[in-house]
């Protein structure tokens, strides 16, 4: 093989992976996909083994981890064919998050032999279930959540299998958005099979297999490297606590202990909570992309996302647990657990690299607002997630309004929003004071004032950091919590619970969504007097802050 193969085939299927991401945001039909981006790309071998992965959403770095194993057992490759095309959404059984991350796959064929599956996962609008969005935080069941598929033909050898389809559609309250999203998943990864069989015919077969295992263990031997070298041997703990656990006011206890020598990296996941009776339990394939997410932040930001990344951690959490549910417990609104656990893991890893330590983070608080629209008398859906605060690291103050560890999806553009759903934002910016206190501060959350003017409408919430705040570290401040308010400033106001599956909303409604800031890094008295100075002229915090926090004069 001729040295430097196995880059060139790696930085192929990196860039395959993207052309396919990039064909299915501009080919969506949904704000979702096509604005928010909640969607990723992948290629696996025929071993079920991830060659190449487009993330657009952390969370979907789960999603090829069971997926080739369900479809094969079901479609031995010898029944294969070219131009079929498979659907499937369930977690327990295809390892995807929750039932709206809708997963196609097509099988890729070499030399008449199936040799690859090109994916695409997106996040569908509704998949049917108890509540429009079919994501609840208090479902107790995941058949509440909406319509169960295993690996299903939807093509088969090129023709549509229109009643399977059918059978799809109808489970969905938003079907318009379904087919036009479904349709361009089909496009991604139509797009995919091509440029992975002029790989394939460029390269040969026996050439790309010895690549594809190089590369593989190529990444697993760089990211054990960069652990050995990063990190100091040593056993690390840390915990936190979700607010609730969806149908009670119980917090839910999240921990991990990280034992770290020179031959592997053992995540320990034992400590956690049980799983509860709600949507907020993690399934299995989400908790291991939480952990693959946080390690690779830490040690390979800019490395190749495979099987070499997922090798080189081992992650341990007995079945029962809220990490580790069993079917069919709920999973819908797993992220928000996720991002919780994704702090505490940040957290017992950072311990072992100091320099590269990050504070606890806001994560987002997420609405699913539904009704009729009065303009065409069409059912909506506008799922949304805001976002809050980055916790502050050794170097630097976190960022402002953005997004954290699982959930990299953009926020809805005003614009984009108010032409797709009966909304008027009139509000939207920074929260003074958000952000944590500290030689360096913590990421401010955000205010958004919606004015509603839909019919029949109702929202459903799911939220953290509205009991428990980002921590700080080292001396830094805690950020501040998030919060739902209806109608604030009016005798009719009205603070709405964390979770909630189906608040009902009258036209003309205002919906405060005030998110959480990130904590503070080390001690405020630390801060340099031109950056509070600089942080008061902004509005980022107030005079209040610069004389109970940072101790000194208003600039």
């Amino acid at each position: 093989m001729k040295t430097g193969t196995t880059e060139i085939v790696s930085s192929a299927l990196n860039a395959c992976t993207k052309e396919m991401l990039a064909s299915l945001i501009r080919t969506a039909y949904s704000p979702n996909i096509k604005e928010r981006g909640d969607c990723s790309t992948a290629i696996c071998d025929i071993q079920g083994r991830t060659l190449s992965l487009a993330a657009n959403a952390p969370a979907h770095l789960g999603a090829t981890l069971r997926l080739v194993p369900q479809i094969l057992k079901r479609f031995p490759p010898e029944v294969l064919r070219p131009g079929d095309v498979f659907l499937a959404n369930d977690p327990y059984i295809v390892g995807v998050t929750h039932l709206n991350d809708c997963t196609v796959a097509v099988p890729v064929f070499v030399d008449g032999q199936p040799v690859a599956f090109a994916i695409a996962v997106a996040h569908h609008s509704d998949v049917g279930g108890r509540v429009p969005g079919s994501e609840a935080g208090d479902s107790v069941s995941i058949f509440q959540e909406g319509i169960r598929i295993p690996p299903l033909r939807i093509y088969t050898a090129g023709k549509k299998n229109a009643d399977v389809i059918e059978l799809f559609l109808l489970n969905s309250r938003t079907p318009h958005f379904g087919q036009g999203d479904l349709a361009a998943q089909v496009a991604a990864v139509d797009r995919g099979a091509t440029r992975l069989g002029e790989l394939y015919g460029k390269h040969g077969r026996s050439n790309m297999e010895k690549s594809l295992d190089d590369m593989l263990a190529g990444t697993e031997k760089r990211v054990m490297e960069k652990i050995r070298s990063g990190m100091r041997p040593g056993v690390y703990t840390a915990d936190d606590w979700l607010d609730e656990d969806g149908v009670s006011d119980n917090p839910v206890h999240l921990a991990a202990t990280i034992s770290i020598d020179s031959h592997e990296i053992i995540i320990d996941l034992s400590g956690c909570n049980d799983q509860i009776g709600s949507g907020k339990n993690i399934p299995w394939p989400h908790t291991l992309a939480t952990v693959y997410c946080v390690l690779k932040s830490f040690v390979d930001p800019g490395g190749p996302i495979n099987e070499g990344l997922f090798r080189a951690v081992r992650v341990i959490a007995p079945e029962g647990l809220v990490v580790n549910p069993i079917a069919p417990a709920a999973v819908s609104s797993r992220n928000i657990t996720s991002m919780i656990l994704a702090d505490v893991l940040m957290n017992a890893i950072g311990q072992s690299c100091p320099e590269r330590q990050v504070a606890y983070s806001g994560p987002f608080q997420g609405t699913i607002l539904s009704g009729k629209d009065p303009r065409n008398q069409v059912f909506f859906i506008d799922y949304e997630n805001f976002c809050g605060g980055q916790g502050a690291t050794r170097t630097n103050d976190g960022m402002d309004a953005v997004h954290v560890h699982m959930t990299n999806t953009s926020n809805l553009p005003v614009e984009s929003m108010e032409l797709e759903f009966p909304v008027i934002v009139e509000r939207y910016e920074l929260i003074e004071d958000s952000g944590g206190a500290g030689e360096y501060r913590g990421g401010m959350g955000i205010l958004r004032d919606f004015r509603l003017y839909g019919e029949d409408m109702a929202v459903a919430l799911r939220s953290a950091r509205q009991k428990f705040p980002a921590k700080g570290i080292n001396g830094g401040r805690h950020g501040s919590l998030g919060a739902f308010i209806l109608n604030p400033g009016t005798p009719q106001e009205k603070r709405l619970p964390s979770t909630s599956s189906a608040t009902p909303l009258r036209k003309g409604d205002l919906l405060r969504i005030m998110t959480p800031g990130g904590g503070g890094m080390g001690d405020p008295a630390h801060r340099r007097p031109e950056a509070i100075r600089s942080d008061y002229l902004q509005g980022k915090i107030s005079s209040t802050a610069i004389k109970n926090e940072y101790g000194q004069k208003t600039p």
